[in-house]
Formats: structure tokens, sequence, C-alpha cells
């Protein structure tokens, strides 16, 4: 019987106190999230001037967000900035360093803005359509988030 309890310890427990690669698949549904918030605002929001994107950081600065969601007029130019907007009211679009270095997941290719048009496709900065974009997580788990150029926002691995 003690020897059953040790192979069950040594085998079981490992598998039961990881988390198998959940929190990627976590940040991988608030990616998709927050780019499907951004697009929707894109294509709804015809002021001019406003910019709506998501800003993606990797590795050791692993993080995305908008730069705000407030698009007030005094906030044209913050909607545009490389910053992510780290208030209350946008925790269900961000995921900042602290807690992805807590879940030791990284993200490791797609950084950048990512801005879209008010087609609801990735913007070139011209108000074109851009290729695919692929942002990819890795933790115990890779996954990523494809945004293909028509705009349809997806998870892909």
């Amino acid at each position: 019987m003690v020897i059953l309890i040790g192979i069950l310890a040594v085998t079981v427990a490992p598998r039961i106190q990881s988390g198998g690669g959940v929190a990627e698949y976590t940040y991988q549904a608030r990616l998709i999230s927050s780019l499907r918030t951004m697009q929707q605002r894109a294509m709804n929001d015809t002021r001019d001037g406003f910019c709506f994107q998501v800003n993606v950081f990797t590795d050791a600065n692993s993080s995305f967000g908008p730069p705000t969601l407030t698009y007030s007029n005094t906030n044209k130019t913050l909607s545009c900035s490389s910053t992510i907007d780290t208030s209350e009211s946008a925790e269900y679009v961000v995921a900042n360093i602290d807690e992805m270095l807590a879940d030791n997941v990284t993200i490791t290719s797609g950084g950048g803005s990512i801005k879209f048009n008010r087609f609801g496709c990735p913007d070139t900065g011209n108000g074109f359509c851009a290729n695919n974009v692929e942002v990819i997580f890795q933790g115990e788990s890779t996954v990523g988030v494809c945004i293909e150029s028509q705009g349809y926002i997806h998870a892909c691995d």
C-alpha cells in the first residue's frame, strides 16, 4: 500500500499541481476580446483622428491592451499612444506584465500596435488592410491569436 501511494505521489501530484497550459488559453481569450473590442469601435466610431488599437509587448515586457477606452476629444492623442490603459474599467481587455510573469507566460511574437480601420481589418496605417497578424503566447503550451487580413480574429495554434 505504501508503495502504491508513493508511485501515485510521484506521477499524479505534479499533474494536479500544474496548470497544464490553462493560463496561455486564458490570455489567448483575453487578447481576442481586446482585439474584437477595438475592432468594433473602429467600425462604429467614424470620427477622424482616433486610433483603434491594441498594443502588444513581447518577451520580458509581455503585456497587451488598448492605450485607452475613453474616446473623448481630449483623448485623441492618447488613443494613438504606445501605452496600455491600466484603469479598472479596462481590466477585461488588458493583461499586465506582473500577472503574465506570475503565470510564466510570455508573448514571443506579434508585438507592436495592432490597429483597425473602419472596415474592421488590421490597418497598415494608410487605411488599407494589412497582411495576416499572429500573436504567440508561450508557457507550458504554445497558443496563438490570428487576425486575418479581412479582419477575422480567432484562436490559432
